[in-house]
């Protein structure tokens, strides 16, 4: 049998789940996981009353007991139906009712201490309770009406498993106090040497077959009915030998008491001018504490019972279902209830697969508040000692022992961490513990993930303009002048940190810019402007200008005033723009060797005299203004063009009309070469952007030229050859930067 709540071990299994099965034999199927819910549930209710009003005095336990009874079927019935998963089972939670329980305390010694009479008292305190459950049902519903319950999903997963090992020794706490009668503490541990056999012994058959059943995974349905009732048979018949009558058994702790209900008050039948609203407004607190404490635990609940029996949960679906049902509970004075994992699961290992079990254990928990049916005065509290001490460990072993197997050293001790403070300060403590550590381990890790993509230089990575080879050269000489980092995900203080240490050892090389590009970039924190603000200072030092790219609206806001003079920062819409202005800055700084290059003046250097004469004397010289059109996509690819002056740039047609520039060409450079030499259409627009000159070389011209000057036609192919290799070679070193 798997654990009750093994949820990795049961990931792991490959085996369908049974099925519900229809008709009468479904339903017969489903009667023994009923009545055991239903048994569960009816002393759950028993336990939590005494535990909420049995400070406030009998008169108040009395109408308090049967206003929880009546919300265990509220819970079972109403979720049972409208839960996502068919065998989930909701009832009253221990986290909740602890925390009213404090609170109808409180009220109790200061009511007293008021002189308040015992009529106030049972009408202040169920008006709490009714309260609570009102609230906590409208915020649940509204909760997964909104569709904020799959915020559970970003709950850490050693915060689960921390939460499971939690509940596993909250159960082996309730089996302490059913069998020992004490709650579980150091100076309590040795009452567990006095215990008499027939309640070590029910309970040893119950724990141990389920452990063993997890052991050899018998995963029948039957398997754990049989053993309660081969536990209970043996606990009646040691009475029988022992002598031991059921009074005496009852007298002793083993039975549960009889209920006689002896007073019942639903909240509209209470008299106003009883109710003390100023105690209640003392206690506000721990009624929004109950709520966050219910949706957390429905929320860690609901993932736990969908790990345990391999199901999707829909969270939104069961917050909506829990907050139904509590308002429709709080209406007649219920308890706050939820989706229970330790209920859910002693249904599934019953044999529960519909919603039938539920429905059941609901009407026969309405039969006994109705007809006042002593059914759990006959069970024995080892046997229910017994299966609780069964799923505690289950849980124990698959959260101790297994997890230590498939999680980090830091992973396994934030569960060990958390179920300690579990143990000693309570639920809300040790979740809330793990929640801040998980968050702050995830924060020192993620700082640890570089949050640069790439880094580059100005002659590793080039604007789209297309330049002559030795202004190309010329770029790349000097392009170790210009440092570059692309940034992606989320910058923090942490991860933008980085930046600025690594900008930090790249300046003890003189740069005269350093480029940030933000493209990539998801989001930043508020604390990113004081890392870029230190970085805008540390260029500012250095003489050196800090260019930031790519930034979104967002970004820019939170970095506008980075306290630094706004010559030594400057920003650009793409890396591209960054680019093509560092390269334009570059060359007008060196003009005296570059100059503005002519097509002949470049041409020479690659052709001889006649050569050059002979090609010149066969291109058409063009004259265009700006905007003109020097073919557009799908036309025939009949003619190159060798840019004399000015520039063009190459456009490709998005979807609705967009365009998207993918290359310029200036002065010096040719394009149209490839449609030319493959004879394909064109695959894009140029477009010139300002004036400018061209020279055209149609096919016709290019075969005649081939035909009478062989040699100048040659050193032209050899001339093109040159420049497509060294486009060729910028291309693949920006993809090997980006990659």
């Amino acid at each position: 049998m798997n654990p009750a709540a093994g949820p990795a071990a049961q990931l792991h299994s490959r085996r369908p789940l049974p099925a519900a099965r229809p008709g009468a034999s479904g339903l017969l199927q489903n009667i023994p996981a009923a009545l055991l819910v239903a048994m569960i549930s009816l002393s759950y209710a028993a336990s939590y009353s005494a535990m909420v009003f049995g400070s406030a005095g009998s008169e108040v336990l009395a109408a308090g007991l049967p206003l929880v009874l009546l919300s265990a079927f509220t819970m079972l019935l109403l979720v049972s139906l409208t839960s996502s998963l068919p065998f989930m089972i909701a009832g009253t939670d221990s986290n909740a009712t602890g925390i009213l329980a404090l609170t109808v305390s409180g009220m109790a010694v200061e009511m007293r201490a008021g002189g308040s009479s015992v009529q106030e008292m049972v009408a202040t305190m169920l008006v709490t309770m009714t309260l609570s459950t009102l609230l906590s049902g409208v915020f649940l519903t509204a909760v997964g009406v909104s569709k904020r319950g799959n915020l559970v999903q970003y709950v850490p997963f050693p915060v689960v498993g921390g939460f499971l090992a939690g509940n596993g020794y909250l159960l082996l706490s309730g089996a302490f106090s059913i069998a020992t009668g004490h709650t579980p503490a150091f100076h309590t541990l040795p009452s567990l040497a006095h215990l008499h056999w027939l309640v070590v012994v029910p309970a040893l058959i119950v724990a141990g077959t389920m452990m063993l059943g997890s052991r050899l995974k018998w995963d029948h349905p039957t398997l754990l009915p049989l053993a309660l009732l081969a536990a209970s048979a043996v606990f009646y018949i040691g009475l029988h030998f022992s002598g031991i009558d059921i009074e005496r058994a009852r007298s002793l702790g083993w039975l549960f008491e009889n209920m006689h209900l002896k007073t019942f008050h639903l909240p509209l039948s209470l008299q106003a001018s009883a109710i003390n609203w100023g105690v209640i407004g003392h206690h506000y607190s721990e009624l929004f504490a109950m709520i966050a404490v219910v949706t957390l635990t429905i929320l860690l609940n609901a993932t736990g019972i969908g790990l345990a029996a391999r199901r999707d949960i829909d969270f939104n679906h069961e917050l909506r279902s829990a907050g139904m049902a509590n308002l429709v509970s709080g209406l007649f004075g219920g308890i706050v209830g939820c989706q229970s994992m330790s209920r859910t699961m002693v249904a599934f290992k019953a044999g529960a697969r519909g919603r039938a079990t539920g429905i059941l254990a609901a009407l026969i928990c309405l039969a006994c508040v109705i007809f006042f049916s002593d059914v759990i005065a006959w069970l024995p509290k080892p046997v229910l000692a017994g299966m609780l001490c069964g799923l505690g460990l289950l849980l124990l072993v698959e959260w101790l022992l297994k997890s230590w197997r498939r999680l980090s050293a830091t992973e396994y001790c934030l569960i060990v961490a958390i179920l300690v403070v579990i143990t000693i300060y309570g639920f809300v403590a040790g979740v809330a513990l793990g929640i801040v550590v998980a968050c702050v381990l995830f924060v020192v890790e993620y700082g640890r993930v570089s949050c640069i993509k790439l880094e580059f230089t100005g002659n590793s990575m080039m604007s789209k303009v297309e330049r002559p080879l030795e202004v190309i050269a010329l770029l790349q000489e000097h392009g170790a002048r210009a440092y570059g980092l692309c940034l992606q995900g989320f910058l923090f203080f942490g991860s933008a940190t980085q930046v600025v240490n690594r900008v930090r050892e790249q300046l003890k090389t003189p740069r005269e810019c350093i480029i940030v590009d933000f493209r990539r970039v998801q989001g930043m924190d508020a604390s990113t402007s004081q890392c870029f603000g230190k970085l805008a200072q540390i260029c500012e030092q250095k003489g050196t200008t800090l260019v930031l790219t790519g930034m979104q609206p967002a970004h820019r806001l939170q970095i506008a005033d980075i306290g630094a003079s706004t010559a030594a920062v400057r920003e650009f819409a793409d890396l591209d723009a960054a680019l093509e202005w560092l390269e334009e800055d570059l060359l007008e700084r060196l003009q005296k060797r570059v100059g503005e290059p002519e097509m002949p003046a470049i041409l020479v250097e690659h052709f001889s005299k006649d050569q050059l004469h002979s090609l010149l004397n066969r291109m058409e010289v063009l004259y265009l203004p700006a905007d003109s059109t020097l073919f557009h996509a799908g036309d025939a690819g009949d003619c190159m063009y060798f840019i004399e002056s000015g520039r063009v740039s190459i456009w490709l047609t998005l979807e609705a009309g967009k365009k998207m520039r993918l290359r310029s060409f200036g002065s010096g450079t040719i394009v149209g070469e490839m449609s030319l030499y493959t004879g394909q259409t064109r695959t894009a627009d140029v477009v010139t952007d300002g004036l400018t000159r061209v020279r055209k070389l149609t096919v016709p011209q290019l075969r005649m030229l081939e035909a009478e000057d062989p040699a100048t036609a040659l050193q032209l192919h050899n001339f093109v050859v040159k420049v497509l290799a060294k486009r060729l070679s910028v291309t693949n070193e920006a993809y090997r930067l980006a990659f």
